[in-house]
């Protein structure tokens, strides 16, 4: 989806309840939805083209002045309407967010005038000009709801001011047959809404699956923390600033499993990513590298600072008992290692291997917590 284009709606805008999707979708994907309601230059002269011809053929076959008039504000709505378009299409090339606002209020502005312009044609009692207008706004209905599907209520809004005034126009042409076309905009209606109902729960179950893929994909499905995909880039990203880099393994875990089973140990496992979630703050990033060993990400961390926190997780993983489903509560240990960028190393992957080391060192000194220490060198001989 990062191809589609993407807008907002303007600070304050009146316009949210009406182009609301209607259906809960992930919030990243409503900048696609808002910017599907942008207009295309192809679509909006070909509907403004055939606007003018139409009040252009009913202007000369009833001498009726409205309809240059309405001719010329088709002229006037497509110059605005294509203005709108090139203004979209710079903040697209300059990699900014373009509101909608614009673009929808002269949308339902075009609308409303093929509305009051059937409406005209409709009081002329001219029968051909009834039958050329009948067939436009019906051609109209399919585009306006594939164009704006993803905002159901605009769509609808859409629809009823092209088709409306046009059967208000019809009660009063003269002609009581055409009278049979005025209730069938109730069916129309319905149908229009039965549709774009249908739709929307359609999209709706597409981006949330999509959302969902993306979450597994990056997540770990046991624990709900985050897994190894993109790490190195998640870890660049925060070391913009001081970052401690803490390393964890548990001790025990493997006695656990073969004792009380795979489902004691998920258990365990996902009773300590909560553990980890209520240590490590705000900002911080908790990752299961798998199995049972996990990194902390902790930004603005000092090695002090990082050595107080690890000695907080352990704490809080070692002093409390986890209850498992048979009943029975088991005790579980941890090997902390850890470095800090910049002062112990340069690079993020740097920075990665030498919490792995310090994780090691912790677990051939019996467990506990440890920092990174450079390997000493030798003097140079005299």
């Amino acid at each position: 989806m990062e191809h589609q284009r993407r807008a907002r709606l303007g600070n304050g805008s009146m316009l949210a309840w009406l182009v609301d999707p209607t259906t809960d979708v992930p919030a990243d994907t409503r900048p696609i939805l808002l910017g599907s309601l942008l207009s295309a230059s192809g679509v909006v002269l070909v509907g403004a083209l055939s606007g003018i011809f139409i009040a252009v053929a009913a202007a000369l076959r009833t001498g009726s002045r409205q309809f240059w008039v309405f001719a010329a504000i088709e002229v006037v709505l497509v110059l605005l309407r294509l203005r709108a378009i090139r203004r979209s299409e710079r903040h697209f090339r300059a990699g900014t967010l373009p509101t909608v606002d614009r673009s929808v209020l002269l949308t339902i502005g075009w609308c409303a005038l093929q509305g009051i312009t059937g409406f005209a044609i409709a009081l002329t009692g001219d029968l051909v000009m009834i039958v050329i207008a009948t067939a436009f706004i019906l051609g109209l209905v399919a585009p306006i709801c594939a164009r704006n599907h993803a905002a159901p209520r605009l769509a609808v809004l859409l629809v009823m001011l092209c088709d409306l005034p046009f059967k208000i126009g019809l009660a009063f042409s003269g002609h009581p047959v055409l009278w049979v076309l005025i209730p069938l905009c109730f069916p129309l209606f319905a149908s229009i809404c039965v549709l774009l109902r249908n739709v929307a729960a359609v999209m709706a179950a597409s981006f949330n699956a999509a959302e969902r893929n993306r979450f597994l994909a990056g997540h770990d499905a046991l624990t709900g923390l985050a897994n190894r995909y993109g790490l190195d880039e998640r870890l660049a990203a925060m070391a913009v600033r001081p970052l401690a880099l803490l390393c964890l393994d548990l001790d025990r875990f493997k006695s656990i499993n073969d004792r009380y089973g795979h489902g004691a140990g998920d258990a365990v496992l996902v009773a300590v990513a909560a553990r980890l979630r209520a240590m490590a703050g705000d900002g911080a990033l908790i990752v299961r590298l798998g199995g049972d060993e996990f990194l902390l990400a902790v930004p603005d961390r000092d090695p002090a600072q990082a050595e107080a926190l690890g000695r907080d997780i352990a704490a809080a993983i070692t002093d409390g008992r986890i209850p498992l489903e048979s009943g029975d509560h088991v005790a579980i240990g941890t090997s902390i290692g850890y470095a800090c960028y910049p002062e112990d190393a340069t690079s993020v992957t740097a920075l990665r291997t030498r919490a792995d080391d310090a994780l090691y060192a912790a677990k051939r000194g019996g467990g506990g917590i440890r920092r990174y220490r450079a390997p000493a060198t030798l003097p140079d001989a005299a």
